[in-house]
């Protein structure tokens, strides 16, 4: 029964070496994803206690597990990746030290299952690392108390403070985080298991008696976190919404509530375990990326083959031992399939679906070692031929292991796109008056929310931040139009909560902007854009509203880590430089920016972006240039006509007339039929 000993060190050393060298080969260009960068800018804004208010709101107890974490790392992404790779391990042990303590004398199986739990393929936000650092302790801390509980049931002299023991590791992490409720259901099962043993034990009154006395601690404690949960620390993120069902319609929820756990079950056996083939729709192996994915996958082959072989040069376990196959086989089938049914409770409460898309894939950690069990016991029908074993072993691990790889390769594109777009958005806006909101349809990122993007917004360009009033807000309209940002109309109210604090602003103190690259960010302008094809039609509408006014040319941006100057020589930095100056009505600047945005090797990929040029040559009465730049534009589509003929309206407005200028006009209305010259 030991758990500690040599051969378990040298598991556990190659353990965090295969979680390292999964997880761990882009950790240096990894970034803050999703609500790591609220909860982290919370820190930023307001200290540590800042960040656990805020978690305080929805989860009292997980905010606690924050506190030491928060003072020692800092704000900054590397120190994080490594400290999520760590606890990946270490609940990666947990599990490990479960499986040892319900089947000690199959070592060997539990730990080829346990290289399967670490690369599960159906969970794929291990970067977001501020997060889950602190989801992976409270999940190892709950396994914490299954192995407690499990060895002092096996124990010859049971003791009651292993019992307590158990029982409030078992009550924190759920009172921390609700994913592991539905796995206290499982303890019944193991007192069951562990009571008819081998002889099969016959049920009766003593055997009931023994059975509810030794499950009642925990009961009890779940039932106390129950009432925790509902009356005390009810969450509106997390409400629990199906409860009421059981007492006005029990037979239809009782329904919905076994349905929706088979369906789970599927999810989180087929689909969850399938997406290992998935990026192998699009190989390219002209691609950096591709040659990395085959030979990492290739190492996880050679990893794997090496395990097996230094396995089986140990000494075969003992005949007993190999003679408990069946036994073990018979418990585990049980088992996997508690922890299957059950998982998915809490989020059948809370109305949530667990799915392997982004984000509810995060549903999936509960369901994390039954599923890989039930796979490994369909493994097991394989093992009298030990090659055809091994080889599917070996193949299931690298191919679950490489889709980590492919997973983390779309986090470190996505910080790349993020970075560039906040440094487009910081070269365009020096600074920014505070109650302003930015808005715009939605953009494109997977792994960041508007509510991700508000953070990073406020800890660019807030400076001396009160501890209730946020001054920035970025709204997608997608998801906020009509609930938190009431409309569109000028004049709107706009106030929302962001955790503990509160942004209050209108319509008219609005800037729209749209964003879809390889196009740069484009702040709209109130007098072109309603007429600018490529806008989205609602974008289009809203950019009337939109004020640049609340843009200031004085730069103060607080100095973030997200930017590093970026690409000062592309084209959306003089995109960005110049649509600044159009703004400020800078035409010489324009017109040197142009110069040297013409000359390099990029391009715009969005025509309406020569737009400022065209004003800035205009300006500068270098017709033939804003002549030229506008033929190009109406070149890539006539969709532009109105909007370049709005252009040169105001271009004709405020400049001088001259010979040039007015052969210039006249070569416009020659090929665009703008019609504006018939009043002159």
């Amino acid at each position: 029964m030991k758990f500690i000993d040599r051969k378990h060190i040298i598991f556990s050393v190659f353990l965090l070496f295969i979680c390292i060298f999964v997880y761990g080969i882009f950790t240096p260009f990894m970034g803050f994803y999703w609500d790591d960068f609220p909860y982290t800018w919370f820190k930023v804004a307001n200290g540590v206690q800042g960040t656990m208010n805020a978690i305080t709101l929805d989860r009292p107890v997980l905010a606690l597990f924050y506190a030491l974490p928060m003072s020692i790392l800092g704000e900054k992404p590397l120190a994080w990746q490594i400290l999520a790779i760590f606890t990946r391990w270490i609940y990666t042990m947990s599990m490990y030290g479960f499986l040892q303590s319900l089947w000690p004398n199959r070592e060997h199986s539990n730990q080829s299952l346990t290289l399967l739990l670490l690369v599960f393929p159906g969970f794929t936000q291990q970067w977001i690392s501020v997060i889950y650092s602190h989801v992976f302790l409270v999940l190892s801390l709950y396994f914490l108390s299954l192995i407690i509980f499990t060895r002092n049931l096996k124990s010859k002299k049971p003791t009651l403070k292993k019992t307590i023991f158990s029982v409030i590791l078992s009550i924190i992490s759920m009172a921390a985080m609700e994913y592991v409720v539905g796995l206290e259901l499982i303890r019944p099962l193991i007192i069951f298991m562990n009571e008819r043993g081998e002889s099969k034990t016959k049920i009766t009154c003593n055997f009931i008696k023994n059975f509810f006395t030794k499950w009642l601690p925990h009961l009890i404690g779940l039932l106390l976190f129950i009432m925790y949960r509902v009356f005390l620390a009810s969450s509106d993120l997390y409400k629990v919404q199906n409860i009421n069902d059981f007492f006005f319609t029990p037979i239809s929820a009782a329904w919905g509530l076994f349905t929706t756990q088979i369906k789970n079950i599927y999810t989180s056996i087929i689909p969850a375990w399938g997406v290992i083939f998935s990026p192998f729709s699009l190989i390219d192996l002209s691609s950096t990326y591709w040659k990395i994915h085959f030979c990492f996958c290739g190492f996880l082959l050679l990893f794997s083959a090496l395990f097996l072989f230094f396995q089986n040069k140990e000494k075969i376990l003992n005949q007993a031992s190999h003679n408990k196959n069946n036994q073990w086989i018979k418990e585990a089938i049980p088992l996997s399939f508690f922890i299957l049914l059950f998982a998915g409770v809490p989020f059948w409460a809370a109305n949530l679906i667990p799915s392997i898309i982004f984000p509810n894939d995060r549903f999936l950690l509960p369901f994390i070692l039954g599923s890989t069990l039930i796979v490994f016991i369909a493994l097991e029908l394989f093992r009298k031929n030990k090659m055809i074993w091994s080889i599917l072993f070996c193949v299931l691990f690298s191919l679950s292991g490489t889709y980590q790889l492919f997973q983390a390769n779309n986090y470190r594109n996505e910080w790349d796109d993020f970075t560039n777009f906040f440094q487009q958005i910081s070269w365009r806006v020096p600074s920014l008056e505070k109650n302003t909101i930015l808005i715009t349809d939605e953009l494109t990122f997977k792994h960041y929310t508007d509510n991700s993007l508000t953070a990073a917004l406020n800890w660019l360009y807030a400076k001396n931040v009160s501890e209730f009033q946020l001054p920035y807000m970025l709204n997608y309209t997608s998801i906020r139009l009509g609930t938190s940002l009431p409309s569109l109309g000028p004049g709107t109210i706009i106030h929302q909560n962001y955790r503990t604090f509160s942004f209050n602003g209108s319509t008219d103190r609005m800037i729209v902007f749209y964003y879809h690259p390889p196009g740069c960010v484009h702040i709209t302008d109130s007098a072109i854009d309603p007429l600018n094809p490529l806008l989205p039609v609602a974008i289009r509408e809203t950019s009337r509203l939109s004020n640049q006014s609340l843009i200031l040319k004085e730069e103060n941006r607080n100095d973030v880590f997200f930017l590093d100057g970026g690409q000062d020589n592309s084209w959306c930095f003089y995109y960005q430089k110049a649509s600044l100056a159009y703004q400020l009505q800078d035409w010489d600047a324009i017109a040197l920016l142009g110069d040297s945005a013409f000359g390099i090797d990029d391009y715009p990929n969005d025509a309406s972006e020569r737009i400022p040029f065209i004003f800035g040559y205009a300006h500068t009465a270098q017709w033939e240039k804003a002549l030229q730049l506008t033929q190009i534009t109406y070149q890539v589509s006539n969709l532009y006509q109105p909007m370049l003929c709005e252009v040169w309206k105001i271009i004709d407005e405020g400049t001088s007339s001259d010979f040039q200028k007015e052969n210039t006009l006249a070569h416009i209305e020659e090929q665009m039929a703008c019609g504006f010259l018939l009043s002159d």
